[in-house]
């Protein structure tokens, strides 16, 4: 039996590789052919398309009535983004932050954080689901409008016939991957008896990441900060705004003060890096640059995943 468990977690993770990369490559050469901005692609298309298995997960676990398994999923998936996808990403191609749009974004990231805890510091009702759902639309609106001409090339010799073929198998084997990662990873938690509200926040979290994880280095790979960024906070949005939003449309969804203000310092640290240029040159630092925004370094993806491994052990009681 736990054999079986293992090879779902080790198939469902190739697929997610695979899937992911496929995905990304054929989303960046169709919206380039319409004329979509990276970050606009990587805050949309991917972020929504890599979110997928995270709103599929939260949704079936409120409608089988596991609540605590749906907004460990969706909250603990937004940690695992920054604290992990971010992180190792960074740890692997430092990204350079050049466009205004992508601050903009980040703002708007930061406010929808700290709307989910002021929703959230009682559980989460049907009608704070609905708000979090029109958040979501009116990111998606004013990521559209205020999109900007982008200075990264992204260089593709694929079709556009080709590219809508890889979009439709990369993400069929994304949600196929997440699937067999997250039943792998749901036993073997559940073989050991681990608390569902664990489950959710760490395994099926860290599993429904996993396709962001592999979006985002094929990103960075190629030198796309934009798509990194984009991705990792469209994901972060969709997740909260859609993920949790449908989950709390479909039952109440108990309160988690603790997870909630991990999330909030994480999404407060990644704001900080991103505007660190803008801060310094406020606080009248000699050294700012004006030829960038920000620079997240490798420094900052160690901070990210130390911050979330400090998360892990709080979960596992280790600590606190």
């Amino acid at each position: 039996m736990l054999g079986y468990l293992i090879s779902y977690m080790i198939f469902g993770g190739i697929l997610l590789a695979y899937g992911s990369d496929w995905f990304i490559e054929g989303s960046t050469r169709v919206a380039k052919h319409f004329n979509v901005s990276n970050f606009v692609i990587g805050a949309t298309i991917v972020a929504f398309g890599t979110s997928l298995p995270e709103i599929v997960t939260s949704s079936g676990a409120a409608l089988s009535g596991s609540p605590g398994l749906a907004v460990g999923n969706a909250v603990g998936s937004c940690i695992a983004n920054i604290g992990i996808i971010l992180g190792i990403s960074v740890l692997m191609y430092p990204l350079i932050i050049k466009k205004r749009a992508i601050i903009k974004n980040g703002n708007i990231y930061l406010l929808a954080t700290i709307l989910l805890v002021i929703l959230g510091y009682n559980g989460f009702s049907r009608f704070d689901g609905l708000i979090l759902f029109l958040f979501m639309i009116t990111y998606v609106i004013y990521t559209i409008k205020t999109s900007e001409s982008d200075d990264e090339e992204i260089i593709s010799d694929l079709t556009t016939k080709k590219a809508s073929i890889f979009i439709v198998v990369g993400l069929l084997a994304v949600i196929l991957g997440s699937d067999l990662f997250i039943e792998g990873a749901k036993g073997i938690a559940e073989y050991f008896n681990v608390p569902e509200s664990i489950i959710g926040f760490s395994l099926v979290a860290f599993g429904t990441s996993l396709p962001e994880l592999a979006s985002s280095v094929a990103a960075a790979k190629r030198k796309l900060g934009s798509i990194v960024l984009g991705n990792v906070i469209g994901s972060n949005i969709a997740n909260t705004c859609i993920a949790l939003s449908f989950s709390a449309m479909i039952v109440d969804i108990p309160k988690y003060n603790v997870e909630l203000m991990v999330n909030t310092i994480m999404a407060l640290l990644i704001i900080f890096t991103m505007n660190r240029e803008k801060i310094k040159k406020m606080l009248k630092f000699k050294n700012y640059r004006t030829d960038y925004f920000s620079k997240i370094d490798r420094i900052d993806g160690i901070s990210y995943i130390l911050i979330y491994l400090i998360f892990l052990a709080y979960l596992l009681g280790y600590i606190f």
